[in-house]
Order: structure tokens, then C-alpha cells, then sequence
């Protein structure tokens, strides 16, 4: 009954022309939400309707991830919960699905677009640059190494590709005239750091639409 009603929903949304975010934590979740928005689509194709699933936190067959760029299906997701949640991982999972969770390599490698966001402490970026690079959760252990990106992968995936997932990309997501000029100026330059380095790393300036609104006391 309540796959039902969720696939009801998703119809009633698409064919209304609202953007949907789905989370889908569990991959039979992602498989089902998956398998849902491909057949509404296909039922009632739509360009550039940019719905997503949100979380995205056990990674789901191959067939699923490779629907998913078929028709368009992005994902945002937490990479900051490899390293908060690793205590609640290791209780309920293990093997294969606890090495892979919260997967960003292989999605990326299928062809979905896969943006980056935080969710629960800590808000900031940089626990979850420091974990999509590294794998690494709060103990220092690595979670399938196959799953890291890199940082020029990991910031574009925080910036530009969040700003298009919600239709914002001609106004923020990149430094070019016209945009926000919404941007932070770190202590050390974050393409040189070490990945054990980035959690070091402190915000020195703010600005919002090119006006200073923070600066660090020394």
C-alpha cells in the first residue's frame, strides 16, 4: 500500500511539472524510486525536469545507476555521513554494502550527476570534502577506496553541479561576471593540501555578492 502511494505521488508531481527530490536511503528504496521515475518518464517524457534522489546512501545494482543517467535521474548527496554515521554503519552493515555506502565513484562512473550538500553535524563543507576524498570515517578507517573522488571532483559537485540541480546554474555554482560573487577565502590553498590537511583548514574571509561580510581575528 505505501509503494502504491508513492508511486501515485510521483505521477500526480511529474505530470503537475514540479521538480521532485526523493530521499532514498535503502538501495530496494533507490531501486524503487528509480524504477518509478523511468516509468513516468517514459509514460510522460519531460525535458530537463532535473529530479534527484536525496541521500542516496547504499549504492544500488549497476542496471539502476545506469537508468538513472538514462533518463536524467540526478542524485545529491551527504559524503559527510561516511564519516559522522560511521559508528551507526558498523552496527547495522557489513562486507560489500558497508565498504561501499554513500558511493560517489561508481554513480559518477555510470553517468549520473551527482551533487554534494551536508546534512546533520557538521553543517560545513569540509568533513565531507575530507570524506569524499578519503573514505575515511571518524576512526581513520577506510570504506571502499574505489568510491573516493577528487577534490576538483568533490568542489565542482559542492558548487556548480548543486547549483544546476536546482535550475540555479546562470545565476551561482561558478566565479563568472554576471553570477553571485558569493565565495571563501581559505588559510591554505585546498588544491595543494594534503586530504588529511582539508579538516585543518579555516575560513579567513566571506563574501556575499562581493561584499566582505566575515574576516577571521588573527
Amino acid at each position: 500500500m505505501a509503494e502504491q502511494a508513492l508511486v501515485t505521488q510521483i505521477n500526480e508531481i511529474h505530470d503537475a511539472g514540479w521538480q521532485m527530490g526523493i530521499h532514498a536511503i535503502g538501495d530496494a528504496a533507490i531501486e524503487l524510486v528509480v524504477d518509478t521515475l523511468v516509468q513516468t518518464l517514459t509514460r510522460s517524457p519531460r525535458e530537463d525536469h532535473r529530479h534527484y534522489l536525496n541521500h542516496f546512501s547504499m549504492r544500488p545494482p549497476e542496471a539502476t545507476m545506469r537508468q538513472m543517467a538514462a533518463h536524467g535521474i540526478h542524485i545529491t548527496q551527504q559524503p559527510n555521513f561516511t564519516y559522522t554515521l560511521e559508528g551507526r554503519y558498523a552496527v547495522n552493515l557489513d562486507g560489500w554494502r558497508l565498504a561501499h555506502n554513500n558511493p560517489l565513484r561508481s554513480p559518477i562512473e555510470a553517468g549520473v550527476r551527482v551533487a554534494l550538500s551536508s546534512d546533520i553535524l557538521p553543517i560545513g563543507p569540509m568533513v565531507g570534502l575530507y570524506a569524499a576524498t578519503t573514505r575515511r570515517g571518524m576512526s581513520g578507517k577506510v570504506y571502499g577506496p574505489d568510491e573516493a573522488i577528487s577534490i576538483e571532483e568533490a568542489i565542482r559537485a559542492y558548487t556548480e553541479t548543486s547549483a544546476y540541480i536546482n535550475f540555479d546554474e546562470n545565476i551561482k555554482g561558478t566565479l563568472e561576471p554576471g553570477k553571485y560573487a558569493d565565495l571563501i577565502v581559505l588559510s591554505d590553498d585546498i588544491l595543494r593540501v594534503t586530504p588529511e590537511q582539508l579538516l585543518d583548514l579555516t575560513v579567513e574571509q566571506t563574501y556575499l555578492q562581493g561584499e566582505l561580510v566575515y574576516e577571521r581575528k588573527q
